[in-house]
C-alpha cells in the first residue's frame, strides 16, 4: 500500500516537474522577446526622446510584480489550493502584449503618444496581474517539488530558458534588421504573446496538491498585524531584505545600458538584437555554473557572486570606448540576472514556514517595490540632467553596499542530494 502511495506521488513530482518546466521555458522565452533591458529601452526611446520615459519601464515592471506580491499573498495564504486563482489573474499578465502588439503597428508613426501611452496600461496590467499571480505560483512550486529538489528545477529551468533565449536573441536581431519599423516591433510583441499562450495553456495541466494549512482564511486587520512581528523577530530575513531594498538602487543602471550604447556609441537594431543574444548567452552559462554552486556553498553564494557581476558590468559600461565594450556588460549583466532567477526564491522558500511562506515572498517583495520603483526614475532624471556617469557610479555604489549586507545572511546548510541529481544530469552529457 505504502510503495503504491509513493509511486503515485513520485508520478506527480514527475509530472508537476514537467508541466512547470514548460511553463517556465516558454514564459521565459516570451520575456526574450521583449527583454526589459534591451528590447523595450529601445522601443521607447523609438516614440520618446525622454529619458524618464526609459525608466518608467523598469518603474512598472518592479513596481507592479512586487508590490502586489503581498496583497494577493494574504488571499491565497490559507487556501488549500492556489491554481484557480492563478488562472483566474493570469489572462491579465497575457492578452495586453496582444494590445500592445496591434496599437504598435497601427499607431507608432501615426500618433507616437498614443501608442506609447496604450503600451503603458497594457504594461502595467502584465506586471499587476503578474505580482498578483506570483506567489500563488511559487507556492504551487514549493509544494509540488520537494525542498532538495527545488534548486535543481529553478537552475534547470532557467539554463533551458536561456538556451531557447538564445536562439530568441536571434530571432529579435532578424526581426529588427529584416522588419522595418514598427513592424519588427509588432513581430516582437506578437512573438511573446503566441509563446505566453502556450504557457497559459500548459499551466492548467499541473497537478496541484493540496496544502498542509489549518484554520480560516486571517481577516485583513490579523494579517496586517502578522507583518510586524516578521519583520521585528526574523532578522536573518530582514538582513536578505534590506539587501534587496539597497540593490534596487544598484540595479538602476542595467535600465540604461542599451539607452546608453544608443546615446554614445549609435547602436541600432543589429547591435540591440546581439546585445540581447549576448545576455541570454551568458545566462546560458552561468546557470551551468550556478546550479554547481548552490548545491554545494547555498543560494547566498549565488547571490552574492551574481551582484558582483552586477558591479562589474556597471564599471564596464562606464569604462566602454566602444559598441564591442557593451558585449561583456551584457553577459555580466545576463549572469547577475540568472543568479536572481536561480536562487532569489528558493532561500525564501528554506526562510519560511510553510504556513508564512506566501506572506514571506510576497512581503519581501512589497518591501523592495517602492525603491525598485523610483530608482531608475531618479536614474532617468540624474542622466537627462548630468549625464550617465554619476548614475552608473552610484549604481556601482549601491551594488557593493547590498553584496556586503548580503553575505551577513545565514543559510541553511547544503544537503548532497541535490549535487546527486546534478550528477545524474550531467552524466546524460
Amino acid at each position: 500500500m505504502a510503495e503504491g502511495l509513493d509511486k503515485k506521488l513520485e508520478k506527480r513530482h514527475r509530472r508537476n516537474l514537467l508541466v512547470l518546466l514548460i511553463d517556465w521555458v516558454t514564459y521565459g522565452s516570451a520575456m526574450n522577446f521583449v527583454s526589459l533591458t534591451t528590447v523595450l529601452p529601445a522601443f521607447i526611446m523609438s516614440l520618446t526622446d525622454s529619458k524618464i520615459a526609459v525608466g518608467l519601464v523598469t518603474t512598472i515592471s518592479v513596481l507592479g510584480w512586487n508590490f502586489f506580491q503581498l496583497v494577493s499573498a494574504g488571499r491565497i495564504e490559507m487556501r488549500k489550493y492556489k491554481k484557480p486563482f492563478v488562472l483566474r489573474i493570469t489572462p491579465g499578465e497575457r492578452i495586453p502584449w496582444l494590445i500592445a502588439a496591434f496599437s504598435t503597428i497601427l499607431l507608432a508613426e501615426k500618433d507616437p503618444l498614443l501608442a506609447l501611452i496604450i503600451f503603458y496600461v497594457s504594461y502595467i496590467t502584465i506586471n499587476v496581474s503578474s505580482g498578483l499571480c506570483t506567489t500563488a505560483w511559487l507556492d504551487i512550486v514549493a509544494k509540488a517539488i520537494p525542498e532538495e529538489k527545488r534548486g535543481f528545477f529553478f537552475a534547470t529551468a532557467n539554463l533551458i530558458s536561456s538556451v531557447l533565449g538564445l536562439a530568441s536573441g536571434i530571432a529579435v536581431a532578424f526581426y529588427m534588421n529584416f522588419f522595418k519599423y514598427p513592424v519588427n516591433y509588432f513581430m516582437c510583441f506578437l512573438t511573446a504573446f503566441i509563446l505566453v499562450f502556450i504557457s497559459w495553456i500548459d499551466i492548467t495541466f499541473i497537478d496541484e496538491p493540496p496544502s498542509n494549512v489549518t484554520g480560516k482564511p486571517r481577516s485583513a486587520r490579523e494579517y496586517a498585524g502578522k507583518i510586524p512581528k516578521i519583520i521585528r523577530n526574523d532578522r536573518n530575513y530582514m538582513f536578505y531584505t534590506v539587501s534587496g531594498i539597497v540593490g534596487s538602487f544598484g540595479g538602476m543602471a542595467s535600465s540604461f545600458y542599451a539607452a546608453y550604447a544608443i546615446d554614445r556609441f549609435k547602436a541600432g537594431g543589429f547591435e540591440i538584437g546581439l546585445f540581447t543574444s549576448v545576455s541570454v548567452g551568458a545566462q546560458i552559462l552561468a546557470n551551468i555554473l550556478w546550479g554547481f554552486i548552490q548545491e554545494r556553498y547555498g543560494h547566498k553564494t549565488v547571490l552574492v557572486a551574481g551582484g558582483l557581476a552586477g558591479i562589474l558590468a556597471t564599471v564596464t559600461a562606464l569604462l566602454a570606448s566602444s559598441p564591442s565594450y557593451f558585449l561583456l556588460v551584457f553577459a555580466l549583466s545576463g549572469a547577475s540576472f540568472s543568479s536572481f532567477m536561480v536562487s532569489s526564491f528558493p532561500i525564501l522558500m528554506e526562510m519560511a514556514p510553510e504556513e508564512d511562506r506566501s506572506t514571506y515572498i510576497g512581503l519581501n517583495s512589497a518591501l523592495r517595490a517602492p525603491f525598485q520603483a523610483i530608482a531608475p526614475l531618479i536614474a532617468g532624471v540624474v542622466i537627462e540632467k548630468y549625464g550617465y556617469t554619476p548614475a552608473f557610479l552610484a549604481s556601482a555604489a549601491f551594488s557593493t553596499v547590498s553584496t556586503v549586507i548580503l553575505v551577513r545572511v545565514r543559510q541553511k546548510p547544503r544537503s548532497r542530494v541535490e549535487a546527486s541529481i546534478w550528477g545524474k544530469l550531467l552524466k546524460r552529457f
